[in-house]
């Protein structure tokens, strides 16, 4: 059987309450879905960055350094990308070999995956940070280009199977596609399905903060033009 790879993106370490609880590093993993119009990490799928792939093995090799500081606070590793589902193979494989650790898992994803793959890293899976983006199908396909169809029944099987409070919907007011209280809207229709851990926060086009790519400049300027 071949050996599982990992495309890295980027490896962030001592984060402090970010993604659940205590200290955590976040193992952010190559290629996303979606193409969301201020996506924060272009990177993952717009051909910029060189890849790294690393083994289950070597990926413990990384990030053991700070094995004192999540046993010390009830922390570990947070798997996000791009999209870490697409690689759920990989994280079930790590998490299964390594839960030995004592170390928390934790997961941020769109949820744009099938849920067989949601399906095998529930089982090791401590907090689950999820990227709502909107609630409205339309708005959500203007501004991802996804379908919000797997998105929401992903959402609501996550559910079905997941104690609700392990579960935060980070819901962002977008600049140009929210206008007046899509945001509010948004966690509302979330509340009314029950769910009880809604974080709204305003998001920063990433373009004030770094510079992009020709590929992901064109794809920010649909959301202005279309």
């Amino acid at each position: 059987m071949e050996e599982l790879k990992l495309p890295i993106l980027a490896i962030e370490r001592l984060r402090m309450l970010t993604d659940g609880e205590g200290v955590t590093t976040l193992v952010c993993s190559m290629g996303c879905p979606l193409r969301c119009r201020l996506c924060i990490n272009p990177y993952s799928w717009d051909g910029s960055k060189p890849v790294e792939y690393l083994s289950v093995d070597e990926l413990y090799e990384r990030v053991k350094i700070d094995n004192l500081y999540f046993l010390s606070t009830k922390g570990g590793l947070t798997f996000g990308g791009g999209e870490p589902l697409l690689h759920s193979a990989f994280h079930a494989a790590f998490m299964e070999k390594y839960q030995s650790t004592g170390w928390t898992f934790n997961l941020e994803s769109s949820l744009q995956a099938p849920f067989e793959n949601i399906e095998r890293v529930i089982p090791y899976i401590s907090f689950y940070a999820i990227d709502v983006k909107d609630m409205d199908p339309v708005r959500y396909k203007q501004y991802t280009g996804g379908d919000f169809g797997i998105f929401f029944d992903n959402l609501m099987k996550l559910k079905e199977r997941v104690d609700e409070r392990k579960i935060v919907l980070k819901v962002p007011k977008i600049p140009r596609l929210h206008k007046g209280d899509e945001q509010k809207e948004s966690e509302e229709k979330l509340r009314k399905l029950g769910f009880s851990n809604v974080a709204l926060f305003d998001y920063v086009d990433p373009k004030d903060r770094k510079k992009l790519t020709e590929n992901a400049l064109q794809n920010r300027e649909k959301l202005f033009t279309d």
